[in-house]
């Protein structure tokens, strides 16, 4: 084997070694904001929960607050 061949080889290892840290780092990212988005998907979910029955609860008051308005003026 001459120089070149091995400083090639090195070349070859040091560039498969610099992609994989990068293919890495970027799975670990994804894999992390997966579960960030899943947590989101979640708390989205539960906050429209407790929406609707705010929504339900102001509906109802309203009504009640016209019903009053009405025996009032009458």
């Amino acid at each position: 084997m001459t120089w070149e061949i091995v400083a090639g080889l090195v070349t070859l290892t040091g560039a498969l070694i610099a992609v994989m840290n990068v293919v890495v780092r970027v799975n670990r990212t994804l894999t992390a904001l997966e579960g960030a988005v899943g947590r989101l998907d979640e708390a989205v979910r539960e906050q429209s929960a407790k929406n609707r029955n705010f929504f339900d609860r102001i509906g109802n008051h309203e009504t009640r607050i016209s019903l009053l308005e009405r025996e009032h003026t009458n």
